[in-house]
């Protein structure tokens, strides 16, 4: 068994101290290693840099002689030495669903950011003391007794991030024999009937289409901020979702985020935590691992996540068509789209999947992936007049491939896909998962045997919809982010990185640019890296960046009718 203590000092320093404990080690040396990335962000995170102090000791105190081999890995001598203590820190002032966070209010531990481990005994189990206030609860899905966590294994650990606070809130409820935790820490006030009942909702939808839930029980651990933001993590059989502002919880805005990253997040203890690409099983936590199946395990989950919000009646059909609507302006916005496909996208999520990068360089597993999957399901239902769906197909995958402990392949997927979705499938996994061909054609395709169409609206942005600009308006200057390729912007030389200084030789404001809007021409000042120039621009009326509204066509058919129907469930009743 591997021990490890978590204990600290001074909170506020946000430096964690750390002990492992190593019993019955039989060889002349010892390999430590600590994670290089963690599932669910398929990036290196290279932790060994939050390390500050790092010794390495026997029973007696004694210490041992050790060197760094690798930028996270260490080798200890141990002639004769059977029982070895590692004493190290780890820094912990990052706080996002993935970090670890230590300050005066809370212990936050993603064990995959700060727990080494011995490649040669992950299998065995792990014993975690906290050295915390008494009066701390602590959120997790691992075995608890009292202060003290146990995991099977390292690789349960690593899944198995943890709260430890006074300040907790807690509910739960049950489905299917099942317990499912809701906590939230941080300064908010849940409203916990409504959260119950539509967190109940999504889950049993889920649920039904399993036909079974793949763990004992499961933990949403909330992370309120007091500023915006929104991020999730999966886990086996949890997940750590960061949302702010707390005051706004309930809002409907952040209230709606809360449901679709946890329907999302919910949905992954199916497909990636259990249908499992093979590339990705198990997972080797040294280095890379490198897949070109986002657009199954974050497309199709993003996807999932939304439907299954509509399905189960949480969502109305104006705020699932939001959701995928949103899908189409990240899709159609990112030029990306024409230089890279989702599965090499995917593959370079190691390389750069996470920044903006390079202009329109690469498209994104989620937003593409998710439109894929959303053609895809509709295509199924087609072909099988409404009786097969994706939500089958993903069935089969977690009773063939993931019940029977068998990995996944890209050549597995397509084939599965293509039984279920006959040549439409195909063409679609060739023109739009593995090319670059441009989706439009076949979402109106697929969007019109459900009685539905794509309308272009018009942007209320005036940089965005009369220039092709996209950016940050800053101490009054606009800072160029994004330039539409081919568009006015792009003829007229502008980059991104470029400022805006004036318009008219005034000052940039929201108000400003509201007064422009029917102007035919603009004076800008506009400031590169090496000169300044002022441009006279004539200005287009055609929408350059324009939004995108799913709407009902004016005559539907009964098969179109009931093919929605079969797609997204018996219709949302407003009360």
């Amino acid at each position: 068994m591997i021990q490890y203590i978590f204990s600290y000092k001074q909170a506020h320093r946000h430096f964690i101290d750390i002990e492992m404990r190593i019993s019955e080690h039989k060889a002349s040396e010892l390999i430590l290693q600590l994670p290089a990335w963690r599932p669910g962000r398929y990036e290196l995170g290279n932790f060994a840099k939050n390390i500050q102090r790092f010794k390495v000791f026997d029973f007696e105190g004694i210490p041992l002689k050790f060197q760094k081999i690798t930028k996270d890995t260490w080798k200890v001598s141990t002639p004769n030495v059977s029982n070895i203590i590692v004493e190290y820190n780890y820094y912990a002032n990052e706080l996002n669903a993935g970090s670890t966070y230590l300050d005066e209010k809370q212990l936050y531990v993603n064990p995959v950011n700060c727990c080494l481990y011995v490649p040669s005994r992950m299998a065995e189990p792990c014993l975690i003391d906290l050295h915390v206030p008494d009066d701390y609860k602590i959120a997790c899905s691992l075995e608890q007794k009292g202060l003290q966590l146990k995991a099977k294994s390292f690789d349960e650990l690593a899944e198995s991030p943890w709260v430890a606070s006074s300040a907790l809130q807690h509910k739960c409820y049950d489905v299917e024999g099942v317990k499912f935790h809701v906590w939230f820490q941080g300064e908010c006030q849940p409203d916990w009937s409504r959260i119950i009942k539509d967190f109940k909702a999504f889950t049993i939808e889920q649920i039904k289409d399993f036909s079974a839930f793949p763990v004992d029980g499961y933990h949403f651990i909330n992370q309120i901020l007091p500023y915006k933001t929104y991020h999730g993590v999966e886990h086996t059989a949890s997940t750590v979702i960061t949302l702010g502002p707390g005051k706004e919880l309930m809002s409907e805005k952040l209230y709606e985020s809360l449901l679709g990253v946890s329907s999302h997040e919910l949905y992954h203890t199916w497909n990636v935590k259990q249908i499992r690409p093979k590339a990705l099983l198990p997972y080797d936590y040294s280095k890379e691992n490198y897949s070109r199946m986002g657009f199954l395990y974050e497309g199709v989950t993003t996807y999932m996540g939304d439907l299954y919000l509509k399905r189960s009646k949480v969502f109305s059909e104006a705020q699932f068509f939001k959701t995928q609507e949103e899908n189409l302006l990240r899709h159609f916005h990112n030029g990306g789209r024409h230089f890279m496909s989702v599965a090499d996208s995917s593959f370079d999520t190691w390389l750069d999947g996470y920044e903006i990068g390079v202009p329109n360089r690469k498209v994104s597993i989620y937003t593409e992936g998710a439109l894929c999957a959303l053609m895809l399901d509709i295509f199924i239902l087609y072909k099988s007049n409404g009786q097969l769906s994706l939500r089958d197909l993903m069935k089969k995958l977690y009773r063939d491939y993931a019940c029977e402990e068998r990995g996944l392949t890209e050549e597995d997927y397509i084939h599965e896909l293509i039984a279920f979705g006959g040549t439409k499938a195909l063409e679609l996994v060739e023109d739009h998962i593995y090319g670059t061909k441009d989706f439009r054609t076949s979402l109106d395709e697929a969007l019109l045997l459900v009685g539905l169409k794509i309308e272009e609206k018009e942007n209320k942005d005036f940089l965005a919809s009369r220039l092709g600009l996209k950016g940050l308006i800053q101490q009054g200057e606009f800072h160029i982010k994004k330039v539409l390729l081919d568009g006015l912007s792009d003829r007229l030389k502008m980059a991104e990185g470029d400022v805006i200084t004036s318009i008219d030789e005034q000052k940039i404001s929201k108000d400003i640019l509201e007064t422009h809007k029917r102007k035919r021409q603009i004076k800008l000042r506009l400031k590169k890296r090496f000169e300044t120039k002022d441009l006279k621009v004539d200005l287009p009326t055609k929408d350059h960046y324009p939004c995108y509204e799913i709407s009902t066509l004016i005559k539907v058919s009964a098969e179109q009718i009931a093919l929605k129907e079969k797609w997204m469930g018996a219709h949302h009743i407003e009360w």
